[in-house]
């Protein structure tokens, strides 16, 4: 693949302009299902940013089904179903209808407790390294609602790679994806965003611990926690 297609992005928050760049190629057509984007290094380096900045923009198009990661094997453009204007352009009143919020809810408590358990279960050092580093970044960028959202995603998707189970992560990710728009509505105040750290930091304590039990039982309050926020922001 040629690196004429990238140009130099120049930015404070450098993911977001990377993220900008990539969903343009891909909707033109420029990259296409199947392609595989050119290694780190190099992608970084024709970018002009940091390899800091680059995952984070990857973790945003991997949550939102636009590109792929496959272990040792790198990231690949996804083929993409809906039309471009309507996939980069959701309108936020039918996402944030308050039933097909409560549907989103409803599968996360089908799913992420039995995550929380096996990822308790399975972790690795480095995985909670990892959920760690989440959650520091989630500390420092208290400023930055929007990358508050992407930073939350990362957390979720870091305990299901921590289950060792690719089925788990792909459903997270195609959650996270579907569920983009309710979570910065969930996230949207101040107070809630630093409860939701406080749960975060319960159910990493639990996974530590490798107490299943605790695990669910602090993820189950988290999805609570949500719901409760959504109906007092959507009251019937």
């Amino acid at each position: 693949m040629s690196n004429e297609l990238f140009s130099s992005v120049r930015n404070e928050r450098m993911y977001e302009k990377i993220v900008v760049q990539l969903r343009q190629l891909i909707a033109d057509g420029k990259l296409k299902p199947g392609d595989r984007l050119p290694g780190e290094r190099v992608l970084s380096q024709t970018l002009g940013c940091s390899r800091t900045s680059l995952r984070e923009a990857c973790r945003v198009l991997e949550a939102e089904g636009l590109i792929i990661s496959k272990p040792g094997g790198g990231r690949f453009v996804q083929h993409v179903e809906l039309d471009t204007d309507s996939r980069f352009s959701l309108d936020p009143i039918d996402m944030l209808e308050k039933s097909a919020v409560l549907y989103f809810l409803e599968a996360r408590e089908a799913i992420e407790p039995k995550i929380a358990e096996l990822a308790s279960q399975r972790a690795t050092s480095e995985d909670i390294k990892k959920m760690e580093a989440v959650l520091l970044k989630m500390e420092e960028k208290l400023k930055y609602p929007d990358e508050n959202v992407e930073i939350d995603s990362s957390f979720h998707l870091a305990i299901a790679e921590a289950t060792q189970n690719f089925v788990f992560v792909s459903m997270m990710k195609a959650n996270l994806s579907m569920s983009r728009q309710v979570r910065k509505q969930t996230l949207s105040s101040e107070e809630r965003y630093l409860l939701s750290l406080e749960e975060h930091r319960a159910i990493l304590k639990a996974v530590k611990n490798k107490d299943g039990k605790e695990a669910i039982k602090a993820t189950c309050l988290h999805l609570q926690n949500i719901k409760e926020n959504v109906l007092k922001n959507y009251p019937t």
